[in-house]
């Protein structure tokens, strides 16, 4: 009996059409997966979205491997993932740059509400305000009183335009009255380096790389910036309750896809990635590796996160001139 393929993939036997099942159907991921992290090897965000497309890749059937595409406080790699097909082979892992370096970075070609697909939050933490110990300044107090006496003379690092080691900072000066310099890195271990060196004086550090540096006297611990104080440095005050009322700025990390991936694809990250958070040893591990807190979303509660961060930090960074 003859048997045919027709134009429209249908196979014909005994002239009866029979339509031949998608080859993709339920075949999502068939090959490894990239998440691109718009920052270097080494720092916080590498290293939280190493640990989870690690967590991610027991999930799955395929390898979720990181790759690192730096430069530009973030937009280079977030560009990249943003002209990545909308397949669900790319992914990117990110924090506030996303949102905040249209206002810092002339020409920014990408916008997230346009360019993504938000698939859910994955950790929070808050930053850790520590200076040199050659500043001369032992609390929050102190340190604005020194920073109002001498303005434009503290540099202040970053690891980037945009994201939250900047906006803490540039929040600080706008509830503060304080003038520093900001000193952008291509990455927050550049900056951990030179603050070390004392080639700058001050930083929002993250909190998990803030630790060590702290007990042995590297840097001086002055205060976190999140609405509670840090179980790993219990002694260190909010910067709100050190003299800065309503201060509050978390550091976080989403993951996101290019605008339209299909629907099988996110149904198939998103289950990987709900079982990645429903296991108790990898929260146990991201809260102990990083000093993280577990914050994970729906795709819709990631969305609405996004657009109220947007209505937070506009007004702040609105006035701006974008270099």
């Amino acid at each position: 009996m003859r048997s045919m393929l027709t134009r429209r993939g249908a196979l014909t036997l005994g002239g009866l059409a029979l339509p031949l099942p998608s080859l993709a159907q339920g075949s999502f991921p068939d090959k490894p997966i990239r998440i691109i992290v718009p920052f270097p090897p080494g720092g916080g965000t590498d290293n939280q979205a190493r640990a989870f497309a690690d967590a991610l890749s027991r999930e799955m059937p395929q390898r979720v491997i990181v790759d690192n595409r730096a430069g530009a406080g973030g937009n280079i790699g977030v560009d990249a993932a943003a002209r990545s097909p909308a397949d669900g082979y790319t992914l990117l892992a990110t924090g506030p740059n996303i949102i905040n370096t249209r206002y810092l970075i002339r020409d920014t070609p990408f916008r997230w509400e346009r360019d993504f697909d938000t698939l859910g939050l994955m950790f929070s933490s808050p930053n850790v305000l520590v200076v040199h110990p050659s500043v001369p300044a032992r609390s929050v107090p102190e340190f604005i009183a020194y920073a109002r006496a001498n303005p434009g003379k503290l540099n202040f690092a970053s690891a980037g335009a945009g994201g939250s080691i900047h906006l803490s900072g540039e929040l600080f000066m706008s509830m503060t009255g304080t003038q520093m310099v900001h000193v952008p890195y291509r990455g927050d271990a550049l900056a951990r380096a030179d603050l070390t060196n004392g080639n700058v004086q001050v930083m929002f550090n993250t909190l998990v790389t803030s630790v060590e540096p702290i007990r042995v006297g590297h840097w001086r611990g002055l205060a976190v910036t999140g609405d509670t104080r840090a179980k790993t440095l219990p002694e260190l005050p909010t910067v709100s309750e050190a003299g800065v009322p309503g201060f509050s700025v978390l550091s976080w990390m989403g993951l996101f896809a290019p605008k339209g991936i299909p629907a099988e694809a996110v149904a198939r990250i998103r289950e990987g990635f709900d079982k990645v958070f429903a296991s108790a040893a990898n929260r146990a591990e991201f809260e102990q590796k990083f000093s993280v807190d577990n914050i994970p979303s729906s795709p819709a509660q990631h969305l609405a996160f996004m657009q109220a961060e947007e209505r937070k930090w506009a007004p702040i960074l609105s006035r701006f001139q974008p270099a």
